[in-house]
Parts: C-alpha cells; structure tokens; sequence
C-alpha cells in the first residue's frame, strides 16, 4: 500500500482570489484580464470599467483554482469546502464515495467541519478566507484530520476546541495523538471602534480583546485559539505567524476595508486547507 502524508495547502494571493464572490479587476491575474479583453473585444481603457458577468466569475475562479491545483498538485475536481451553516460543531467526512458521487467538488455541505482520511487521498477540504484562519488538527495514528475555519464569531463560540472533539469523540482520536495547525490569520492590528457584536462570550476574550489608549479594541485571534487549544488538551500547535493584515503575499478584509488601510489590492480571499497525498517515490538514476 502507498504511503500517504498529510499536506497543508495555503494559495495566498498567487493565483488570484480563490472566490467566486470576491472576483473584481484588482484580485484577478494579468492573463484573466487579457482573456476578459480578447472574449469581450474591449482595450485596456474599456476593461477598467468593465462589470463581470456571472459567467465571467465563474470561468476566472476555475482557472484561478485549476493553476493552484496544478502548482500543488492535486486534482482542482476535488476540493471541498463546508458551508458552516450550523454553527455548533457539526462535522462531515469526505469519503470516497461521496468523492465520486461529487465528481466537481465544491458542493452544499451545511456541516461546520469537514473531515478526510489516509485512505481517500487526494481530497482537499479548507476555506477561502481572509482575516481569519483555517484550524487543522491531525491524529496521524489514525489517519484522520478534521478542517474548520474559525472566525471570530466561531471562535466565540469554541469552534476551535470543537474540532478536537470531532477527532476525539467521532474517530477514537487520543488528545496526546492530535497535532493542530493554526493558519495565517489577522495579527493583533485589527481593531474595532466599539466591543464586537461577536464577541457575546467575555469570558472567551479575556486576553484576546484589549482596549488601547485610544480607545480601539483590539482583536487577537492567537490568544484566545492557544488559551482553547490548551484547555482543549491539545498540546502539539503550530501558529503560522503571519499577519494578513500586513503581509503583501495575502489578502485582507481589515487592509481592504476603508475604515482600515482602504487597499483594494488586499481584496480576496486565499484558499487554505489539507490533502493526504501519496508519497512520490525518488527517481532513480
């Protein structure tokens, strides 16, 4: 049987936004653009003022996901991502079936987690976010991770710690046994003028929402996700220090916002989330 491992995919702002609602002429590649141009007639003038049909966005956000697939090779068919409808800790698993009965991905799961295992590789499951970041936990004992985005409304409400029960009380997981990565995400330069209408649990931002001499309220995602992690049990956590905010490389709703930095250029989203994928065997020479 094939090894398989465990892949974190993170698309940044590489290949464009990696949403279909978010697609405007500043997230888009230079290729799209010239595509937009040539299929529509229009010079470089004319482009700028441009409004994109729904056709448009969904053929630019399938080219954006078929190049991010390609780069990190994997089959762009297959990338799934859940809705969160619930809000509660509701999870689903991505199995083969399911896989096969979905041939394009991409579909309606009002689940908040999403789950995969070593023995359906291939399967992407994540999140096109901005600010806020992707939890992925792991047991590789069992061969089994479990993906969530954690806002800050979802953070409120324990999102991250629920993930940890998805491998626990769904798959049999030890605490000891669970590995968590937490993505990049808004550094503590995001601020409110006003405490968040999010924010209903005070115990929850205790450490994570601090007030300055001016009077914003700052808001410090890490914080609050490791005090849960480690009330959680979950000992084995690693924080991708990137801040959004700042990071050329990524997008950001706090930058793009005009009560913020107002740059349009940080208008997006990023698509993070994991594979399992067969291990390549070394050439030979």
């Amino acid at each position: 049987m094939e090894k398989v491992r465990l892949k974190i995919v993170d698309s940044k702002n590489i290949y464009g936004t990696m949403n279909g609602g978010t697609i405007r002429l500043t997230n888009i590649t230079e290729s799209d653009k010239k595509m937009l141009a040539d299929e529509n007639g229009l010079t470089s003038e004319e482009l700028q003022n441009y409004a994109f049909t729904p056709a448009d966005k969904k053929k630019i956000f399938t080219i954006h996901r078929k190049m991010f697939a390609e780069e990190e090779q994997f089959d762009w068919h297959k990338m799934f991502m859940a809705d969160q409808v619930d809000k509660n800790g509701s999870y689903f698993e991505i199995t083969e079936e399911y896989t096969k009965q979905n041939p394009n991905g991409w579909t309606d799961i009002n689940e908040d987690i999403l789950v995969i295992t070593d023995k359906n590789p291939g399967v992407v499951v994540g999140h096109p976010v901005a600010d806020c970041p992707v939890v992925i936990m792991e047991d590789k004992t069992k061969g089994v991770t479990a993906v969530g985005h954690c806002s800050a409304e979802l953070i409120d409400k324990k999102m991250p710690m629920k993930i940890a029960d998805v491998l626990v009380n769904g798959y049999g997981s030890k605490e000891e046994d669970i590995s968590a990565y937490v993505s990049a995400c808004a550094g503590n330069s995001w601020t409110y003028d006003t405490w968040p209408k999010w924010a209903t649990d005070s115990t929850v931002w205790e450490d994570g929402i601090v007030v300055d001499d001016n009077g914003l309220f700052h808001i410090d995602l890490r914080t609050v996700i490791s005090k849960q992690l480690e009330e959680r049990n979950i000992s084995h956590v690693f924080f991708d220090p990137t801040d959004t905010i700042t990071d050329p490389n990524y997008y950001s709703n706090s930058a793009a916002s005009a009560s913020g930095l107002n740059d349009a250029s940080k208008f997006g989203r990023q698509f993070i989330g994991a594979v399992y994928q067969k291990e390549r065997k070394a050439k030979s020479r």
